[in-house]
């Protein structure tokens, strides 16, 4: 049960830094730039401990696995997800979502680490040395790199600005591949291959493949719920991986 107990951890931070960066939006995005920074100062520390193997000021697992192992990356995505399936028109979710972009930005910057910490495991994908599921999950993992570097790249301001709306709005449903990704690539990790469909939950760590399975299912179903009540309402909603508040970031007309 450890694991999830992690993953739970990571949701609960995850949550409460989107509440207080929501609450302190204004000076967050005045000074992004810096909040960047620290968080690759960070999780530089942490993953280079494993190449240059010197001690970590702390041995906390939950710590050091949720800044190595992605799973504060994944927690933070998630909750970027589920505000897209917040009421559109509550102040609530307007504060939010004005530092989503920033939340997504730490979560490639985290996405980015994890890759970097477990660069021997794509060494050993392309040797084909890798299991089944390990296999699963690097592809997943390639998939995810190659949407999360335009995806981040449009989470920044000045690059948001100078694209056309259509062709945003046609990189933000990206987005949805790449939730699926992130579980694909927990499901790789995972999940039992030793049997049937019915035995992929029951591995070593299939509570945790639950968790996930749970978290990102919920998501989706809620997610398509919203969109049915949107389009009933004649609503339009864009809800990507970043904030879409044209007010905060006009995008170019096409």
């Amino acid at each position: 049960m450890k694991s999830i107990q992690t993953i739970e951890y990571a949701l609960i931070v995850a949550v409460v830094l989107a509440i207080l960066m929501a609450i302190a939006s204004k000076p967050v995005r005045k000074y992004r730039v810096i909040l960047y920074a620290v968080v690759v100062v960070i999780e530089a520390y942490f993953v280079f401990s494993k190449y240059f193997e010197y001690d970590l000021i702390t041995d906390n697992r939950q710590i050091t696995s949720m800044l190595t192992m992605g799973i504060l990356s994944e927690a933070l995505f998630a909750v970027v997800a589920y505000m897209g399936c917040l009421p559109t028109d509550h102040r609530i979710t307007k504060r939010l979502k004005s530092v989503r972009a920033e939340l997504s930005v730490m979560g490639c910057i985290m996405g980015f680490a994890q890759m970097i910490y477990y660069a021997n495991s794509f060494v050993q994908f392309f040797n084909g040395e890798l299991s089944t599921g390990r296999t699963v999950a690097c592809i997943a993992t390639l998939v995810l790199l190659v949407l999360m570097i335009p995806l981040m790249l449009s989470s920044f301001y000045c690059v948001r600005a100078n694209m056309r709306q259509s062709s945003w709005k046609k990189l933000q449903r990206t987005s949805y591949i790449f939730y699926l990704m992130l579980w694909v690539h927990i499901f790789g990790l995972y999940g039992n291959f030793n049997g049937g469909i019915a035995d992929v939950f029951s591995g070593k760590h299939g509570d945790t493949l639950v968790c996930y399975t749970v978290l990102w299912g919920v998501y989706f179903v809620l997610r398509f719920c919203k969109y049915l009540y949107d389009r009933h309402r004649g609503v339009k909603t864009d809800d990507g991986i970043i904030q879409d508040d044209d007010d905060l970031v006009p995008a170019r007309g096409d």
